[in-house]
């Protein structure tokens, strides 16, 4: 558990008197004080471990938005109250949507948020395995998300728990549809019960009747004995019964039958179970259309249909997966003695812009297969260990030449190139601006993360450290 004087707090504002006096306050209270005069002197601390960001005034409004927005990109734990003293600065609160972490107006508000803040952080550590909304079960296989869409799901999860009406997942593959019902189970009061799961696509159409309802001695060739089926073996808990639109028609009419009155007969058998089952369900497949078309029932359907949750696809909440790659690079490290501990930003970034039609489960494969298959001595990976259709997210398209009128077909003086151009005035700005990233970029037109994605796009390129070190 962290003391205040392990407690790293960043504190970012260019008035000499204000940032030393605020520095001096959080040092008395115990605090340990890292400070920065700029943009380019705090994004030194971006990966060193900072628990908390104080944001004061940084003249260069732009480049401190930049900061905020790269800040909450890849640490979007990390607390950043701002102090503002303008209505400009009020607003971009706002417009940045900092949520819980107001505006500060003065010293003494910022030593009250910051001892709140502190507890927020202890809390956090206390509960490391316990339930909350972006890991509802702390495990290593829990789900991981900050985005709106994920959210939304991780809040039905906790509603939908309590009661013991059936839930629809739906979903495409890979999206987490079994992770969630997991999360129904394991916050609800059948926690303690078992979770039986059931994939109708992984097995033949004959076999998953025996296996939901069971069957006795002699039902058919082969029932050499009496088997309990899955609806009895999960009574007192939860019965998770995957791609429930593979079911045949027949099958379906029976399961109606279970969700109606709860009771279940053993093939073969006469006798009626009674069963205290808790049914969650999931399908990849379109099932009103399947109603429509008669391939599945539309009284199951509307029984069904109690509660919906619906798993977003993982190019609809791509700021996500900073989060996701951080888990999966831990989970590979630890499976198979990996040592990587970063990734760089156009890895990263190549990685937000795909498409994912596998969507996590995919993004977990190329994670494991870049870093076994990276070269023993690497620590980090680069976008030369994604495969090709995801590196290609990250290249820019083509750019041809440039018409110019001064310079005529048959012309043999060469044409520079838009990117030329590019590196041309980057080059000219940090020359005159003495390398001050935030004033050469304010001169060409660009934010400064986009200038220093530029320059590292030439030289060796950022890091996003997902172990950070100190500073």
């Amino acid at each position: 558990m962290k003391t205040s004087a392990q407690f790293d707090i960043l504190v970012i504002e260019d008035d000499l008197a204000h940032r030393t006096a605020l520095a001096r306050l959080l040092m008395d209270a115990g605090y340990n004080v890292k400070i920065a005069d700029s943009t380019d002197t705090a994004l030194r601390f971006v990966h060193a471990g900072i628990d908390c960001v104080v944001a004061g005034v940084i003249s260069d409004e732009i480049s401190r938005m930049d900061l905020i927005t790269h800040w909450k990109t890849y640490f979007p734990e990390t607390p950043l109250p701002l102090i503002h003293e303008t209505q400009s600065a009020a607003s971009l609160v706002a417009t940045l949507g900092i949520g819980e972490h107001p505006g500060l107006h003065n010293l003494e508000e910022a030593k009250v948020m910051l001892s709140r803040l502190m507890g927020v952080v202890q809390a956090c550590q206390r509960n490391a395995n316990a339930n909350d909304v972006q890991e509802l079960d702390g495990s290593p296989d829990g789900m991981i998300g900050h985005s709106p869409a994920m959210m939304e799901v991780f809040s039905l999860i906790a509603r939908s728990s309590q009661a013991f009406s059936t839930v629809l997942i739906l979903g495409e593959s890979g999206t987490g549809k079994d992770l969630a019902a997991q999360a129904i189970h394991r916050n609800s009061p059948r926690k303690g019960g078992p979770f039986i799961a059931l994939n109708c696509a992984a097995m033949p159409e004959s076999l998953i009747e025996s296996e939901l309802f069971g069957y006795e001695k002699g039902a058919f060739t082969g029932a050499a004995g009496t088997r309990v089926g899955r609806f009895e073996a999960a009574s007192g808990g939860t019965l998770f019964i995957d791609e429930i639109g593979d079911c045949s028609l027949p099958l379906q009419a029976k399961l109606l039958r279970v969700l109606e009155n709860r009771i279940v007969t053993p093939l073969g058998g006469h006798r009626d179970i009674k069963v205290d089952t808790r049914v969650v369900v999931a399908t990849s497949r379109n099932l009103p259309a399947m109603v429509a078309k008669g391939k599945f029932r539309e009284d199951l359907y509307y029984r069904l249909n109690i509660i919906t949750l619906c798993m977003p696809p993982l190019r609809e909440r791509a700021e996500d997966i900073p989060l996701l790659v951080r888990a999966f690079i831990e989970r590979v490290n630890a499976q198979n003695q990996c040592f990587i501990d970063s990734i760089d930003v156009p890895a990263l970034e190549a990685l937000q812009r795909y498409q994912w039609p596998g969507n996590v489960r995919e993004l977990l494969n190329v994670i494991e297969r870049a870093m076994v298959l990276a070269d023993e001595a690497k620590t980090s990976l680069f976008i030369g260990d994604l495969p090709a259709e995801i590196s290609k997210a990250y290249a820019a398209p083509a750019v041809p030449n440039p018409v110019n009128a001064t310079n005529p077909v048959g012309n043999t003086q060469p044409l520079l190139t838009l990117a030329q151009l590019e590196q041309q005035a980057i080059k000219s700005a940090m020359a005159r601006y003495s390398n001050n990233r935030t004033q050469a970029a304010h001169a060409i037109g660009i934010s400064v993360r986009t200038l220093q994605r530029k320059l590292s796009e030439q030289r060796s390129p950022e890091l996003v450290l997902f172990r950070p070190g100190s500073a």
